[in-house]
């Protein structure tokens, strides 16, 4: 029968094989008593024997597929081509050395040799269009987590860099080939097939291959027309570590921004050390202290910098005024420092989006019980409610109040941190979500919802002591299509009313008057077996004659921390802190670009049958490569961490379960051998660990394999 690799509109057919029905595999297809030609002596004789083709891509690449076979497979005379030359169909006879295959060994791309056994397959990346580079490390980001294997990605750009497109017309020659890979911006060498593999299953792999480029490509560009001005930016307030700074560090090298740190003096990123050169440029020593003299020494200590400053940004909760009134300062690209204001003042965000008589707030317990015994009442509690600092970040020192006995010990934890006033306001019964936007003035670019599954404090007898600590995410959010819609209309509202025009944004809320609850499901009903998820109601007296709505819980002016960031990054392809950096320098063209997700449909391509579709809630969100679950993992008890087994607690896991190794995207231990951690920190969980999971199955698997992990990683802590 007549095999046909790579349909679609190739430029041609990968190839056309006559092969016997029974015995389709390519060692026994190939495998064939050699032609004549096949029996050249010299060492020229064992060069590989290659297939190639070129293949549209989507409106902004091209590819070219490199299939290099055994050296030992033979070829059938009949499509052997004479005198080393290539035949129409592609297939080269293997009798020279070609001079695509020294470009290869020049990008360092695997063994190319002669002695290989396996099928080598290779991909060069090939925009239809000349321009410069946006970002260095773009295909890097679009591919991970490709569900085949990777060798390497061997990147031909550099930031910034111009990049010319090939316009050769195509004649299927090795010279054509070799100038494809000439003019790549880059080459992927996949994980070799085993020689054995069938036809049809290289066809199967091929189709599945170029069809993941195309979603992770598609509407993804990666160069801009014109030539990009190197710019500086100022981060104020380094990062605590590498792990926490690094997505930031990495990002700005990739876009070209140079990088230069605000932060005390003796930050770890001070030294002037080969490796800190690789993160900033340069390390500006300021006193922080949160005086009313902050902001004129930041703002003269990038005065004293020699070279110009384009854009400053901050991902330190308590610095978002502070960086704002830098900007004004400096006149900087900015949002509005009066916006900012609203949203560090839990108490103004609040009045945002409130009802007379819902909120309040007091400095002191006194100040509540005046409140509260006033003749003529502003204020009219309805339990349960929320009591929390107005200033704060992290869960810290919030409290749920059921009756009026506990409020005022809660009034009492919240103003005790940060010195601040608390702030009183509704609990709203609903699913909880995360909402990130990227707004480009005023323009919402991406926005992605994920769940929060209950926490201690959302139990119906939790006390004023349970926490609102959140113990694991599970993105795209399972909320009925409507309520997302819900979502994604009322918070950006609430973001302009504010004052926001541009950047990214983490706002908390939940949904009230949902048809969905938490329910476990699959051992015991709400017993507990089973997956906890979201899930619709299903008793009349459930459900509610009320429209869904969405309540602000909190506004964040930047990316989510670096634990949700990088899950949403390896989820939907968007690099928040990227965007983050484009908007601090105004450079709204690349920022655009930043914000491009995957072109994944909701269905997976190369995945079993979604069983939450069945359920109907919404499958795979479109953007989404996969459903992921964040796991938080919290200190099991208050001491000093050991590694008992020499390894930390991630690692070990891995190490112990090879099964779920496969699904971890990304596992961070926080704690080294003679930390001390305690349960809570600031009336918040303590965790010593995150990690990611995820399932092309279906977002069930993913909880599944989140909670599994979460039962056995093994935290050892001498209490």
């Amino acid at each position: 029968m007549a095999i046909g690799l790579l349909s679609g509109q190739p430029t041609g057919r990968l190839c056309n094989m006559t092969v016997d029905s029974d015995t389709d595999s390519m060692s026994s297809a190939m495998n064939t008593p050699p032609s004549p030609l096949s029996a050249t002596n010299g060492p020229t004789s064992q060069a590989r024997p290659f297939i190639w083709e070129f293949v549209p891509l989507c409106d902004l690449y091209s590819v070219a597929h490199l299939i290099l076979l055994p050296s030992s497979l033979r070829l059938m005379s009949a499509l052997v081509p004479q005198h080393g030359e290539t035949a129409p169909n592609g297939i080269s006879n293997g009798q020279h050395q070609p001079r695509f295959m020294d470009i290869l060994a020049a990008l360092g791309l695997g063994a190319v040799s002669s002695v290989q056994n396996g099928i080598s397959i290779f991909t060069a990346i090939l925009p239809w269009t000349d321009g410069y580079v946006s970002r260095s490390d773009f295909l890097h980001l679009r591919l991970q987590d490709f569900p085949f294997p990777i060798s390497k990605i061997q990147d031909c750009l550099g930031p910034l860099r111009r990049y010319k497109a090939c316009r050769l017309p195509l004649s299927r020659s090795e010279d054509d080939l070799a100038t494809l890979l000439e003019s790549a911006a880059a080459v992927i060498q996949w994980g070799d097939l085993d020689s054995s593999v069938s036809i049809l299953s290289l066809q199967r792999h091929l189709l599945d291959l170029t069809h993941e480029l195309r979603c992770r490509l598609h509407d993804a560009p990666w160069l801009v027309p014109h030539p990009i001005a190197r710019k500086r930016v100022a981060l104020i307030r380094g990062r605590p570590n590498l792990t926490a700074g690094g997505p930031i560090y990495r990002a700005a090298r990739a876009l070209g921004l140079d990088l230069v740190i605000v932060d005390d003096q003796g930050h770890w990123l001070q030294p002037d050390t080969e490796e800190n050169r690789m993160h900033r440029e340069a390390f500006l020593p300021t006193d922080m202290t949160e005086d009313d003299g902050v902001v004129d020494r930041i703002v003269a200590s990038l005065r004293r910098y020699p070279l110009p400053i384009h854009g400053v940004f901050t991902v330190s909760d308590n610095f978002f005024v502070t960086c704002a009134r830098v900007a004004a300062a400096l006149g900087l690209p900015s949002n509005p420092v009066s916006a900012f204001e609203i949203s560090v003042d839990k108490h103004r965000s609040r009045l945002l989006q409130d009802s007379p008589g819902q909120t309040a707030r007091v400095s002191s317990v006194e100040e509540l019980d005046a409140l509260l015994a006033a003749a003529t009442p502003t204020f009219t509690p309805t339990y349960p409610l929320i009591v929390k600092p107005t200033k704060g970040w992290s869960s810290e020192c919030v409290s749920k109040v059921s009756n009026p006995t506990d409020l005022a010990a809660a009034v009492r934890k919240a103003t005790a941190r940060h010195g601040s006033a608390a702030v009183i306001e509704p609990f709203f019964d609903g699913p909880e979500i995360d909402a990130n936007f990227v707004l480009l003035d005023g323009e919402v670019l991406f926005s992605e919802i994920a769940d929060e599954p209950p926490c201690d404090a959302d139990a119906a007898g939790a006390s004023v002591e349970a926490t609102f600590s959140p113990e694991a995410l599970t993105m795209p959010s399972a909320l009925p299509e409507d309520e997302q819609r819900v979502v994604r209309e009322t918070l950006p509202g609430l973001l302009a009313k504010a004052g926001f025009r541009t950047g990214v944004f983490h706002v908390e809320a939940r949904v009230v008057n949902s048809r969905c609850r938490y329910r476990r499901d699959g051992g015991g009903g709400d017993g507990e077996d089973g997956i906890l998820d979201l899930a619709p109601k299903e008793s009349l007296g459930e459900l509610l004659t009320n429209e869904p709505a969405c309540k602000l819980v909190e506004i964040n002016a930047r990316p989510p921390g670096y634990r949700v960031s990088v899950p949403v990054r390896h989820t939907y392809g968007v690099d928040y802190f990227a965007v983050h950096m484009l908007a601090a320098v105004g450079d709204k063209e690349r920022l655009r670009l930043a914000a491009r997700p995957f072109a994944f449909s909701s269905s997976p391509s190369i995945t079993t049958h979604d069983s939450s579709h069945d359920s109907g809630l919404p499958s795979r969100a479109p953007g989404a490569q996969y459903w992921s679950r964040l796991v938080y993992v919290p200190a099991p008890a208050a001491g000093v961490v050991r590694w008992r087994s020499g390894m930390s607690p991630c690692e070990e896991l891995k190490r112990r379960r090879p099964d779920l190794r496969e699904r971890i995207v990304v596992a961070v231990d926080y704690c080294a051998p003679g930390d001390r951690v305690a349960m809570y920190t600031d009336g918040a969980r303590t965790y010593v660990a995150h990690l990611l999971v995820c399932s092309r199955v279906s977002r069930r698997d993913a909880i599944r394999v989140g909670e599994e992990v979460l039962r056995e990683i093994r935290v050892d802590v001498d209490e």
